[in-house]
């Protein structure tokens, strides 16, 4: 099998946000999205998900040879139309060839939500169908409802080749979802009057680089590869109760049509989304999905941890210097019992004791190298301050907060007298004192 220069995946574009919101395509080549703050778990019991929020996911042309909704045509028929259109005049070669590939990706669209698979496989060149039914067979285990790609960009110079951008849209579960989206890379070729897919760059989503089974649920759809399928029920039941959980702070959009979830193995934690550290239990990447470590205990707090990540900072806010607040609401929202806060206070009391705090409650991201017990222990600390502010201020007022730091940018120091009405320095202190009065 060909792909592209070598058999690695690489990462292409993905259409995220960059800053806050602002559209903005990323490349691994020029600029690597950061990575989603980590969520670990804790020796016993293992609860931990660890949040990778990305503001760019890397991903890379899998599926996405696959679609297009065939509005190009129509489009350009409306164009025709218009009074105010240009002249007609002949096609460019550019113009022909891209028409050809469209045409190619819609029918293929069709084929993979008709569950078409020779028609599916007929848009690619034979070296690609072992990946490419693969891709086919998850897609539909996953139930793909929408499936939408169209070329974005056409090189200038004609061939008999071209290696062209497409951007791909999709749904899992339900159709009229908010997309998925990316911009991949392919090469293609025209062949007895028609375009056929010659190369690809594969993505690094869980249903591009595994067989997956899947079941579906009231909210949620929860995948994982064969060895694993036995789990799939269990992981399901525990979701379902999860997502109403994260759907009560779906306070800035609707929450998904669907939560998706894949439960991983040891091989596949090492490779979905070019992998993840060992003291993980779990990780978000917005609207792609939800990963989970295999053989889980805590699973209902553990994914609406995650599912909170999902509606409150999707693939397009929060970073570094908000770690502690997204990380200590994602923690607050899953503490519903308050069994994570007596979890965590052991580790959180022994690195106090060890003098690793400096009383700041605006904690960064999770140092590298940093001990799982260290790591739960951040945790914790983001936890019991997110906690304080809800207790003080109210959760209304807590959430206000939330929005005007990671989604909208401010400084607490600028936030904290328009939100609280008072100073933040005097507010993260008492919130300090408080932390430490609980872990005498």
């Amino acid at each position: 099998m060909k792909i592209m220069e070598d058999d690695e995946p690489r990462p292409v574009e993905f259409v995220g946000a960059g800053g806050h919101g602002v559209p903005l395509p990323f490349t691994n080549s020029s600029r690597r999205p950061p990575e989603p703050p980590e969520h670990p778990a804790p020796r016993r019991p293992r609860r931990w998900g660890r949040w990778l929020l990305a503001a760019g996911v890397p991903v890379v042309l899998a599926a996405a040879l696959s679609l297009t909704s065939g509005t190009d045509a129509k489009s350009r028929t409306a164009v025709a139309a218009s009074p105010t259109a240009e002249p007609s005049r002949s096609r460019t070669p550019a113009e022909v060839k891209q028409d050809l590939i469209d045409a190619g990706l819609a029918a293929q669209s069709q084929a993979l939500l008709g569950g078409d698979l020779a028609a599916y496989l007929s848009f690619v060149d034979a070296p690609l169908h072992p990946e490419f039914t693969q891709r086919f067979h998850s897609l539909r285990a996953l139930r793909v409802a929408r499936w939408t790609a169209k070329v974005l960009i056409m090189p200038l110079d004609p061939d008999d080749k071209w290696t062209v951008k497409v951007t791909v849209r999709y749904c899992l579960g339900d159709a009229d979802c908010v997309p998925a989206e990316m911009v991949l890379p392919s090469t293609w070729t025209v062949r007895d009057g028609r375009a056929v897919a010659t190369t690809f760059q594969r993505t690094v989503l869980p249903w591009d680089l595994t067989a997956l089974e899947a079941v579906a649920g009231r909210r949620v759809i929860v995948a994982a590869p064969a060895a694993l399928a036995g789990q799939l029920r269990q992981t399901l039941e525990a979701a379902d109760r999860a997502a109403d959980l994260a759907d009560r702070y779906a306070r800035w959009d609707p929450p998904p049509k669907r939560y998706v979830v894949y439960i991983a193995g040891p091989e596949q934690w090492r490779t979905w989304w070019n992998g993840r550290t060992d003291y993980t239990d779990g990780y978000a990447y917005g609207p792609y999905g939800v990963a989970v470590k295999a053989d889980q205990d805590g699973l209902t707090n553990l994914l609406t941890h995650e599912f909170t990540h999902v509606v409150s900072i999707s693939d397009q806010y929060g970073g570094a210097r908000d770690w502690w607040l997204t990380e200590g609401l994602a923690e607050y929202v899953a503490d519903r019992d308050g069994s994570w806060t007596r979890d965590r206070l052991p580790f959180v009391r022994r690195y106090l004791r060890a003098g690793r705090w400096d009383g700041a409650v605006t904690l960064a991201g999770v140092p590298n190298g940093a001990s799982k017990d260290d790591s739960v222990a951040r945790y914790g600390l983001a936890l019991l301050t997110v906690t304080c502010l809800a207790n003080r201020f109210g959760e209304d007022k807590m959430l206000a907060f939330f929005t005007s730091v990671v989604r909208e940018a401010q400084e607490p120091e600028q936030a904290a007298p328009t939100v609280f009405g008072t100073d933040w320095a005097p507010v993260a202190g008492a919130c300090a004192a408080e932390i430490r009065g609980k872990v005498k």
